[in-house]
């Protein structure tokens, strides 16, 4: 056990490592799909396509160089399209060129971080599959132009290109799409990382399975982490293994030469972990036994960034019972609206609105775990989440266990001072938790009548660390106690007419009525933003 436990800490100690690099995952800022011809506010030039090239000219005065791996490919013999002897012509890229920026980026071949690109092996590693040889990797072409760059790249590729300062423009192929993914040695996200959080090791998530190979390759088309991105991805073969639950049998990609992985779902996902993880299966042994260790479950890069594109389970691929072994999901997240705000929503609305919702959250930077107070009944600390909220319509659906569990999130959170929203009905709870830690402190703050908003509009009570004026909101009631009363009319639209989160950002800035539960909804994480 002590073994077992020791190389576990050491292999979570180099994942750790291998995700802290100056231009790994935890750097990446931004992604753009290109057209034949884009550019973008903040772009070092404009990007085009033509021919299956892609050129960038850069701005005038833009000092750029070629990133590691694109000088790698120039210095090889024959290793760029019309390169040459191109290399000496990038030695004066400029303040870029002295970057060491292919030196963060993992490709898929290691364990430790795993890419975001499609599983599926490439023709290349077919054939090797096939015949017991080593595959040779599809590369990218580049060439150095008079003012910019132009690379080429393989079916699903990418390539670290180019970097202007701390900035490295990485190029990727994605089912035919091609996109400039933005990577900043100096992100903020980079800036605050110290450890994926885990569950603690157990021998017990460790079984031996068995890999039967298909012959061939059946294709399976699969989900991504972007809602418009769909891939193709081929299934190696079956690995399966018994469990008290019984036998499980999953679907490996992968090549079985090269190194097999397995990517799952599982009851946890949502709640302790990211929508789906993966593990790296290793080549099995000639008798197709293999080791699946689900304490060396890792997350994928979109688990940490929007800005990623990995692929998803093949569909089927669902563990029959939760996974607490692995990663768990990561505390801090960067998408367009910068590093998310870890809450705790306990929510029961109708279904309808809350479907509509749920992806707000995560636009506005509101990294949201959503429970059913009357359905999930773990108890989930506080720590680690920048706030809590509770919403409800009525009380009528929760028992008594549900309403005490509720008071104790209240109780906790306004304990250690974390912001808590009590919305509509459940704003009940936030009051009587204040109440009763009122009075255990000693406080008579002589409140005899509760405040009670009209019938057609929604009352908000939250504790005084928030500053509700700052985000637009106007205090109606303050009471002794010091919790502060909001309230909003019901007979407004769900949906927003305003599109773009700078638009949301801009009304709230003018202090513009709000006039939608859109806009509610974004002025609430701008106070939580703020609160932090």
């Amino acid at each position: 056990m002590n073994q077992f436990v020791t190389e576990w800490n050491t292999w979570r100690d180099s994942r750790n490592s291998a995700l802290a690099k100056p231009f790994g995952w935890l750097s990446v800022v931004g992604l753009h799909w290109l057209d034949q011809e884009s550019t973008w506010p903040g772009a070092p030039g404009t990007f085009t396509l033509s021919d299956g090239w892609v050129t960038v000219a850069l701005e005038s005065g833009t000092k750029a160089g070629p990133a590691a791996e694109t000088f790698d490919l120039m210095s090889r013999a024959g290793g760029g399209a019309g390169n040459g002897g191109a290399a000496g012509g990038n030695g004066a890229g400029g303040a870029g060129s002295g970057n060491s920026a292919g030196g963060g980026v993992t490709r898929a071949t290691s364990p430790s971080v795993p890419s975001d690109t499609s599983t599926m092996p490439t023709v290349t590693e077919r054939l090797a599959a096939e015949d017991g040889a080593e595959p040779a990797p599809e590369r990218p072409q580049v060439r150095v132009e008079d003012n910019g760059f132009s690379a080429q790249l393989p079916a699903g590729g990418s390539l670290n290109w180019f970097t202007v300062g701390s900035v490295l423009y990485e190029l990727i192929d994605r089912g035919g799409r091609i996109g400039v993914r933005v990577r900043d040695s100096k992100s903020p996200l980079l800036g605050k990382f110290f450890e994926v959080p885990a569950f603690d090791p157990d021998p017990d998530f460790v079984f031996l399975g068995r890999f039967t190979r298909f012959d061939p390759f059946p294709t399976h088309t699969i989900e991504t982490a972007q809602e418009d991105l769909r891939l193709q991805t081929q299934a190696a073969g079956t690995v399966t293994f018994e469990t008290k639950q019984g036998e499980v049998s999953l679907l490996a990609t992968g090549c079985p030469k090269t190194g097999l992985q397995l990517d799952f779902h599982d009851g946890t996902n949502g709640k302790t972990t990211s929508a789906w993880r993966t593990i790296d299966l290793g080549v099995p042994n000639q008798d197709g036994s293999l080791v699946i260790d689900f304490n060396r479950a890792v997350n994928y890069p979109f688990a940490f960034t929007s800005f990623a594109t990995c692929p998803a389970p093949i569909e089927g691929n669902v563990v029959p019972f939760d996974v607490t072994a692995g990663e768990r999901r990561p505390p801090f997240f960067y998408s367009e609206a910068g590093i998310n705000v870890p809450f705790l929503f306990y929510v029961w609305w109708d279904e309808d609105s809350a479907e509509v919702t749920r992806p707000w959250y995560s636009r506005f930077g509101l990294d949201i775990t959503i429970l059913n107070p009357a359905q999930d009944e773990e108890k989930v600390s506080l720590v680690g989440f920048d706030g809590v909220a509770m919403s409800g319509g009525d009380l009528a659906p929760l028992g008594r266990k549900a309403r005490s569990r509720l008071i104790d999130v209240a109780t906790e959170a306004l304990t250690s001072r974390i912001p808590v929203i009590g919305i509509g009905a459940y704003s009940a709870f936030v009051i009587q938790a204040q109440r009763e830690l009122r009075s255990q402190q000693g406080y008579d703050d002589g409140i005899d009548v509760e405040y009670e908003a009209s019938a057609d509009r929604l009352l908000i009570v939250m504790n005084h660390e928030l500053e509700p004026t700052k985000a637009g909101f106007e205090v109606v009631h303050e009471d002794a106690s010091g919790l502060l009363y909001v309230e909003m009319p019901f007979d407004i639209p769900l949906e927003s007419e305003r599109t773009e989160v700078e638009e949301f950002a801009a009304a709230m800035e003018a202090k513009s009525p709000i006039t939608s539960w859109q806009e509610f909804d974004y002025r609430m994480v701008a106070l939580i933003r703020h609160h932090r």
